[in-house]
């Protein structure tokens, strides 16, 4: 496409790719959820604790900061056929336009869905457990409820790995 004006001062010009939605599938058949380059992580709380370093902090620094979430994770996604993924997965601009967009604050872009918890998707280490294979029978979910989905650089715990769970 060429563009034959006369420009001037301030001028801008806004060029938008169209982007869809499509999922990858990984380990124990867990997928992935992408828009365009961009892979998708669960948006959760966030909250840092300082924490003072008196193991080697010559090396590593005085302290190191400590991230937890208090929100669930334990997420499955409800399986989708690929041709039904824009009905299942809304797009949403934020609005946010700020210089530093890579944090859960400034993310201009969300992803809502849906997803069910996994209730036996439990905390291993200190550590999100074992993913469980997608479609084990008889395995236990909550009900349905939206979940939010942001870009993964915008997060620093990351869940961007989902099993897949039936619906309703």
């Amino acid at each position: 496409m060429i563009i034959e004006r006369e420009w001037k001062s301030g001028d801008v010009v806004e060029l938008e790719l169209p982007m869809h939605i499509y999922k990858n599938r990984w380990y124990e058949n867990s997928v992935s959820v992408e828009r365009g380059p961009i892979t998708y992580a669960l948006k959760m709380k966030e909250e840092v604790t300082r924490v003072k370093n008196d193991k080697d902090p010559i090396e590593y620094g005085n302290y190191y900061d400590e991230i937890r979430s208090s929100s669930a994770w334990n997420y499955g996604l409800i399986e989708t056929p690929d041709n039904k993924l824009s009905e299942q997965y809304k797009v949403e601009k934020t609005g946010v336009v700020s210089n530093y967009p890579w944090n859960l604050q400034s993310s201009p872009i969300a992803i809502k869905t849906k997803g069910k918890r996994i209730p036996s998707w439990q905390v291993y280490n200190e550590m999100a457990g074992p993913i469980p294979y997608s479609f084990v029978y008889g395995i236990e979910t909550a009900p349905e409820e939206e979940i939010t989905l942001v870009p993964y650089g915008c997060t620093s715990l990351r869940i961007s790995q989902f099993p897949i769970v039936q619906g309703r």
